[in-house]
């Protein structure tokens, strides 16, 4: 199918400003984009986001994935939403956007730095 070029100009633009895909979608079909086009556009755009976006990590990093309110267990794609060095704890966070992800990147400060402190008594 052709896709208006005008349409993909305009989520180029809603995805630079770091609108969700969802919310990408919602504003696109709001402004009266035909749906079958932004359908087929987001989910190109979804597509080659979860190849791009996994960041590359080894045996020296720790991927860890949430299921997000909305999302059902069923299906899901498995992404990295948390990427941590196990050498120095340090996180990256690969969905900032997503408040569940800062609960668990909390979370997970708070027991490295248990655990930090835990081998500091023993040494």
């Amino acid at each position: 199918m052709d896709i208006d070029y005008n349409l993909i100009q305009r989520a180029q633009m809603l995805l630079t400003l770091e609108h969700p895909l969802p919310q990408v979608r919602d504003i696109l079909l709001r402004e009266g984009y035909p749906q079958k086009q932004v359908v087929e556009l987001m989910d190109a755009t979804e597509e080659v986001l979860n190849y791009l976006v996994p960041p590359q990590y080894d045996e020296h990093k720790i991927g860890i994935d949430i299921l997000h309110p909305g999302e059902k267990a069923e299906g899901h794609k498995p992404t990295v939403d948390i990427l941590i060095d196990k050498r120095s704890g340090k996180m990256e966070l690969m969905t900032p956007h997503q408040p569940e992800t800062w609960r668990v990147a909390n979370e997970v400060r708070k027991a490295i730095k248990r655990q930090r402190q835990g081998i500091k008594y023993f040494h």
